[in-house]
């Protein structure tokens, strides 16, 4: 995926831009790699210098927590614990 900012900054200020990617964009796209690598272009307007830079992200698959409320009662389909009142 491409997007193009076009900004004009003074000298030695920054500047923040925000691109989000949703699972179903990159998921087909990442394959056994579990990382993005994002390459990001910039042109200074004056001097035609160019400057570019490029970040991997590893991907990590969230730890899942369960937290049990109640008590659990060994030996009774999960059906009849949930029909109770």
């Amino acid at each position: 995926r491409q997007e193009q900012h076009r900004r004009t900054l003074p000298p030695g200020q920054e500047d923040t831009v925000t691109m989000t990617v949703t699972y179903a964009e990159y998921q087909p796209h990442v394959g056994d790699q579990d990382a993005l690598k994002l390459t990001v272009a910039a042109a200074v307007q004056e001097s035609g210098q160019v400057l570019a830079k490029e970040l991997l992200v590893r991907l990590h698959t969230p730890e899942l927590t369960l937290t049990v409320t109640g008590t659990g009662i060994l030996g009774i389909p999960k059906k009849k614990i949930w029909d109770r009142p």
